[in-house]
């Protein structure tokens, strides 16, 4: 019977090891309470939840009004990467479902192509240029010029927000998300982050960090509403362990404010 404690003790062991592992505290805490208007702006159903849900919904928690614009439906978000109507349909739901989670204000969903965000450019830039004197945020969020891992809509999105914030709202803050060297090591060691030195060279580094406390909560209950995606989620940090188990050791998020 000394399985029952012994077990218990090293999943405890180990999670707090990866806290430890994944936690950097040189860049400065942000206060939440010091934004009343935030925007969230991502390429796809999923990459606000994964990239800075517990933020999200911090900020919603500490009075602020978030509204969260999503360029594409994710059509293309199958292990095919072929552009499913159907598919679609159900992350738009998704997303709709998350949104409650995380406190969200206002949902709007765009109907740029999946994976095709780089030929709309232009397009996305008139739509942002619009949309943001209308929500009038004080704070925008979005990818880093990293895309992450490379994606090309990921990049785009990032790319089109930190020109507009330096040529139509340079006074708007604008904070990219990023993960600290220590994370994108351990990830890398895991098998879950694999990509060119080209990618890491537009990384962008940490300025600052958000406490998620409580909101890893909401956090992991909006990764397991997609559903959609849950095969990609489930292959965990390289099969090592469950990637929700990972998740929960970051209990930072982490961003870069554009100058």
């Amino acid at each position: 019977m000394a399985w029952l404690l012994i077990v218990p003790g090293i999943v405890v062991t180990v999670w707090v090891a990866g806290v430890v592992a994944a936690t950097d505290l040189t860049s400065p805490p942000a206060r939440l309470s010091a934004f009343k208007k935030v925007l969230a702006v991502f390429s796809h159903p999923d990459d606000e939840t994964v990239n800075c849900g517990g933020a999200i919904r911090g900020f919603s928690k500490a009075g602020a009004a978030v509204t969260l614009i999503l360029l594409t439906g994710g059509e293309r978000g199958n292990p095919d990467g072929v552009a499913d109507p159907g598919l679609k349909a159900i992350r738009r739901h998704e997303a709709e479902r998350v949104a409650a989670i995380l406190g969200v204000s206002r949902l709007i969903q765009l109907e740029f192509a999946d994976g095709r965000l780089a030929e709309s450019r232009a397009e996305v830039m008139a739509h942002l240029a619009q949309a943001i004197p209308e929500i009038a945020p004080d704070l925008i969020l979005t990818h880093d010029l990293s895309g992450g891992y490379g994606h090309p809509d990921h990049v785009a999105c990032a790319e089109s927000l930190i020109e507009l914030k330096k040529t139509r709202f340079p006074t708007t803050t604008l904070w990219c998300v990023t993960w600290p060297g220590r994370v994108v090591r351990l990830m890398k060691m895991a098998g879950v982050l694999r990509v060119e030195p080209a990618v890491e060279r537009r990384r962008a580094s940490p300025t600052l960090r958000i406490f998620i406390g409580a909101s890893l909560i909401p956090k992991l209950r909006a990764w397991f509403t997609y559903r959609s995606q849950r095969r990609s989620i489930a292959r965990g940090f390289g099969g090592l362990i469950p990637i929700l188990f990972g998740v929960s050791m970051l209990q930072f998020e982490y961003f870069a404010e554009v100058s």
